[in-house]
């Protein structure tokens, strides 16, 4: 129950924050990409995760596919990269193929290339955390 209590307070603290960069990202879904937040956990505060969906077969059924990111992304990450950093918080950036990393984004310049990468890419998965914690 302390634990709980004590997860409670730290989540209320970081509320406004958590919302921020949840507005960060809502360009992205706003072209097209699925984006979906999970607050909280053992070690992070948000995990977002960023998808393409298309329409497939006589179903009309979604389905995901793999996509290359575009300027959009390069922007709400470097934006996300400096609100995180001013926020006292950490961050980390993964690019995900068929559920496997292939890539971890923790520079600008990182942030920056994605836009050149050679291959699409499953989905990416943003893990915001506290500095206290380990990344």
């Amino acid at each position: 129950m302390k634990y709980l209590k004590k997860y409670k307070l730290f989540e209320s603290d970081n509320k406004e924050v958590l919302n921020n960069i949840e507005e960060i990202f809502r360009e992205i879904s706003d072209v097209g990409f699925t984006v979906e937040y999970n607050r909280g956990g053992v070690d992070e505060l948000l995990k977002i995760y960023i998808e393409k969906f298309d329409v497939y077969g006589f179903d009309n059924e979604p389905r995901d596919v793999k996509y290359y990111p575009t300027e959009e992304f390069v922007n709400a990450f470097l934006h996300l990269k400096s609100y995180v950093e001013e926020s006292n918080l950490s961050y980390r950036i993964e690019i995900l193929d068929d559920s496997e990393v292939v890539d971890v984004l923790s520079t600008e310049s990182d942030i920056e290339g994605i836009i050149n990468l050679s291959s699409p890419i499953s989905y990416i998965k943003v893990i915001i955390y506290s500095n206290d914690e380990i990344s």
